[in-house]
Formats: C-alpha cells, structure tokens, sequence
C-alpha cells in the first residue's frame, strides 16, 4: 500500500501527527489529504508530552512538515 492511501485509510479518524522541529504533538480528527500529504484535521488540540496545551479547531498541515502520523487510540 502506498503511504498516501495508508493515510487516506484514516480519513474520519483520530491521528496523532508530529511535525518538524516541533516539541508539540497535534491531535485531531483526519477529514481530508491530498497527493502532497497535506492534511486537513477539525477538533485539532496540541500537546506537549501528553499534557494539553490548546485547543486549534480546523487546522491545515503542510505534509513536508509532517514526520510521523498514528492513529489514536
């Protein structure tokens, strides 16, 4: 399975994604991904070693930025 449609098989679920340089992890439903890996995430809040820290609402992130991405249990 490519990675883009490994992605899209999480589409209306809850991801984990870290980014780039980033301490923070974001958190939030998966409603959409295009063929550059952006991703489009509602109900988004970032953590930061578990602990929430704020809530984002509708976020769009840049998939070169993107380093990892898990579903949450």
């Amino acid at each position: 399975m490519l990675p883009n449609q490994m992605v899209k098989s999480l589409m209306g679920k809850v991801i984990r994604v870290e980014m780039k340089g980033e301490e923070h992890e974001l958190v939030g439903r998966l409603e959409g991904v295009d063929d550059y890996m952006n991703l489009y995430l509602t109900n988004a809040m970032e953590y930061k070693k578990d602990e929430k820290i704020r809530n984002l609402g509708e976020i769009v992130l840049r998939g070169n930025n993107v380093v990892l991405i898990q579903p949450e249990e």
